[in-house]
């Protein structure tokens, strides 16, 4: 099973995962990791090294983050790994229940490729879809 890392600015990815265990119950293989004010990127990375090594079963680790350039997201492209370790910026809720229910018996890249498209679906405008 694929492995998933939620690293966000503030606890934006803790609370996504929390409404996606509301939904799901309980989810495996799954960890956090908070950017506060006062973090330094040397600690974060610590982290990051630390929740690759708890989530990874050897499948591989999707690590979701918040915003492409953004610190989390900066410090994730730096554990990029081809079919070991894919980052995905733009994480939303409906990303993060893609990528914990649709994990199993798939390759990285094609969840990563899966969790992207949910990502991009479930945007939309109420002004679209219900105009007449």
């Amino acid at each position: 099973m694929i492995g998933i890392i939620v690293i966000t600015h503030a606890r934006l990815g803790r609370e996504l995962v929390n409404a996606a265990e509301f939904i799901l119950g309980k989810i495996e293989r799954i960890e956090t990791i908070s950017l506060e004010p006062q973090s330094k990127t040397d600690f974060l990375s610590a982290q990051l090294e630390a929740a690759q090594a708890k989530v990874d079963g050897g499948d591989g680790v999707l690590i979701l983050t918040d915003m492409f350039g953004g610190t989390p997201n900066n410090i994730s492209l730096a554990y990029f790994d081809e079919g070991k370790v894919d980052v995905v910026t733009g994480v939303n809720l409906p990303m993060v229940i893609k990528a914990a229910t649709s994990r199993q018996g798939k390759a990285l890249a094609e969840l990563s490729r899966a969790v992207r498209q949910a990502g991009h679906d479930s945007i939309s405008a109420a002004s679209e879809l219900l105009a007449s």
